[in-house]
Order: C-alpha cells, then structure tokens, then sequence
C-alpha cells in the first residue's frame, strides 16, 4: 500500500456495506421464493442468485481496496456510476427514499474511489 491508509479504508468500507445490502436483499428474495409469498418463486430465486453473484463481486472489490491494490479502482467506479443510475431509476419508479439512498451511496463511493491512487504497472507486484 503506497499511500496512507485512509485513502483505502472509505471505498474498502463502503464496498463492504453495499456487499452486506446484497446479501440481505438475496436473503430476502430467497425467504419469498421458498415461502410462496410470491407467484414465481423461480424467478426470486434466481434474482437472488444473480444478487449474490453481485455481492461476490462487490466483496472483491472491498478485499482490493483494503489490501491496497489499485486494481479495484476503475471497475469501483465503474460499479458506483452504474449505482447512481440504478438508484434514479429506482427513485422514479415507485420508492423514491430507496431510490436516493442508492443514489447518496453510489455518489458517496464514487467519489471515495476518485481519492485511490491510479493503477501502475508495478504497483501489484
């Protein structure tokens, strides 16, 4: 790690956080698959594959920034862009609150990965 600390520990926290979301949310889509609280309990089970999938990835990245490797920075941006848009249209259709939330925490992340520093070629050696 080149630089101090807390340059890495926000995204590496606020990555863990958005894991922490997904796997709740798949927790969720599993309950109301299993539980028949849904009339395709199929396609919530697969949402929640696809969820923890997601989490698998977000974890990944989480694990990057904390061990320091600026490797996890542009698919983090990448990932918290994509947030943002996804808490818009959230925000548009139907949950407002959780639609800005996402949107706050997307923003928030991005712009705690924009502190990491870029990737050198021989940074990750």
């Amino acid at each position: 790690m080149t630089e101090h600390p807390s340059t890495w520990r926000p995204p590496a926290a606020l990555m863990a956080l958005q894991t922490v979301v997904l796997v709740v949310l798949a927790g969720s889509l599993v309950v109301t698959g299993v539980s028949g609280h849904t009339d395709d309990g199929g396609r919530a089970l697969t949402e929640a594959a696809t969820v923890l999938a997601l989490a698998a990835c977000s974890a990944l990245l989480a694990l990057g920034f904390w061990r320091g490797r600026s490797v996890a920075r542009t698919p983090s941006l990448l990932w918290n862009a994509l947030l943002v848009i996804v808490g818009i249209t959230v925000a548009t259709s139907g949950a407002p609150a959780i639609g800005v939330l996402v949107a706050v925490v997307g923003v928030i992340s991005f712009a705690a990965t924009l502190r990491v520093p870029r990737y050198e070629l021989d940074d990750d050696e």
